[in-house]
């Protein structure tokens, strides 16, 4: 190996062991995690930029996204050193706003520099590793390679949290304290089993991927039994979470991967299909699909059918909309500063009468990640957003449909299951948190860099580096 491909690559190799530790670090979600993560991510991107120096070649990547992540890098770094105020807690529900005396006080700030100022250190690392993955995701193994790493460590997931809520409190004590070891709500390293579902809904969408992929090229039995077993392995631990969103999005994956890829056999491989020998394989994949939701429903299925039954109640409890929507009225066209929505909402819901601790106490997240973005970012933040997700999912989905069918190509058919696990998290987020959580983000965001990595990149001369890994 020379020396350019050893710095070419050890970023690369990087980059995976960060996918595998966000996840099992407790999802991201606890400080000394995040700031772990962080240097990480500092490591990775500095080793990248000056491997890229030393070789004397750019990334590969389109410019848009580059615009769109310094716009919001900009806008989110602004407000933290223009922050207006800090808060401290009057009662656990309530906070007093105090004076900082901002560098710039007529113009926008944070409205709390301490939260806005963590954030932004996650956000800033986060993407920066979207901008990486830019890059790394125009190179078909490389690429391969991430969706396996993402797909993999999903089922590792569902395969840890399946012991850990089978194994009951005591099993769980070896992860949590012994109170939250109790909560049924936990699942493997998330303390929410809310946010464990959007992880694992990810890995379900990539294994029916490879596992189509697999079951296409023929003489592969092993690897087919490999990526099957993932995909039962991810949706029994879906059904075995309680989490409800969990169970919508394993149907709502299912139905769009099934569906499409359904329609393209129909469209050109359904002359060459034997009947027979079909009807007894799907009647059989029918039969252990059953059985594995049958098993993971049995242990509680009646409780189960409560919390599906209460959903739409549920719903309602944690969506008070007019104080969400006064709170959208009012928010600036940059927003109150990364984070900041948990520092916001507290007046709005004293003003409504809703600050008591019968009204689920403090809240730090809206249950609806379009409100809490829009709250942070302001309407120019979220419209950078949704430029840079709706690029990467609309290029990824385009790329996909104005390709002939290939079913032997995992590019073919990983680009179309990206997207539905893009789509899944954007659905998930109506009613939760998901694009909140580093660990998630940070999947969500590697998937949308793959879309953006499918633009036409300019040719180039063959680099030292270059090799039929790329």
């Amino acid at each position: 190996m020379t020396l350019d491909r050893a710095l070419a690559d050890a970023p690369r190799w990087m980059f995976l062991v960060i996918l595998v530790y966000a996840p099992w670090a407790y999802g991201c979600t606890w400080l000394p995690a995040i700031t772990t993560l962080n240097h990480f991510s500092a490591v990775l991107l500095v080793w990248w930029v000056a491997g890229s120096a030393w070789r004397r070649r750019g990334p590969q990547m389109h410019w848009l996204p580059v615009v769109l992540v310094t716009g919001l890098l900009v806008q989110g770094w602004w407000l933290v050193w223009n922050a207006h105020s800090y808060h401290t807690y009057r009662t656990w529900t309530t906070v007093t706003r105090i004076w900082d005396n901002p560098p710039l006080p007529a113009w926008p700030g944070a409205i709390d520099r301490n939260l806005s100022q963590s954030a932004m250190l996650n956000v800033t690392a986060l993407l920066g590793l979207f901008l990486f993955a830019c890059d790394l995701m125009a190179r078909p193994t490389w690429r391969k390679r991430v969706w396996a790493t993402l797909a993999l460590t999903a089922a590792t997931v569902a395969v840890g949290g399946t012991v850990f809520k089978l194994g009951g409190p005591e099993m769980r004590e070896w992860l949590w304290d012994a109170k939250v070891a109790e909560l049924t709500s936990t699942f493997a390293t998330y303390r929410y089993h809310g946010n464990a579902a959007s992880l694992m809904s990810l890995g379900w969408a990539l294994a029916l991927g490879f596992a189509v992929v697999s079951a296409a090229g023929r003489g592969r039995p092993l690897l087919l039994a490999g990526w099957v077993m993932a995909a039962l392995a991810l949706l029994f631990g879906l059904f075995v979470n309680t989490s409800r969103a969990g169970w919508g999005l394993a149907a709502l994956i299912a139905l769009l991967v099934g569906g499409r890829f359904l329609w393209a056999w129909w469209r050109t491989a359904r002359e060459d299909f034997r009947w027979g020998q079909g009807l007894v394989q799907s009647v059989m994949l029918v039969a252990v699909v059953a059985t594995v939701l049958a098993a993971a429903m049995s242990a509680d299925w009646t409780a189960k059918l409560v919390r599906l039954n209460t959903a739409t109640a549920t719903m309602q409890e944690r969506y008070p909309s007019k104080v969400y929507h006064e709170l959208a009225r009012e928010t600036g066209w940059l927003g109150h500063g990364a984070d900041c929505f948990q520092m916001a909402l507290p007046p709005y819901m004293e003003a409504f009468g809703l600050a008591g601790a019968e009204h689920d106490g403090f809240w730090r997240h809206a249950h609806n990640d379009y409100y809490e973005y829009l709250a942070n970012w302001g309407r120019w933040g979220l419209g950078l957003w949704v430029v840079l997700i709706g690029g990467g999912l609309g290029l990824g989905l385009w790329e996909h449909f104005r390709a002939p069918v290939l079913w032997g190509s995992t590019q073919w058919a990983l680009s179309f299951c990206g997207g539905c696990a893009i789509i899944g998290i954007l659905v998930h987020a109506l009613w939760d948190f998901p694009l909140e959580k580093a660990s998630i983000l940070l999947y969500f965001l590697t998937l949308v860099a793959d879309g953006w990595a499918r633009t036409p990149q300019p040719k180039e001369a063959p680099s030292p580096d270059a090799s039929a890994a790329d």
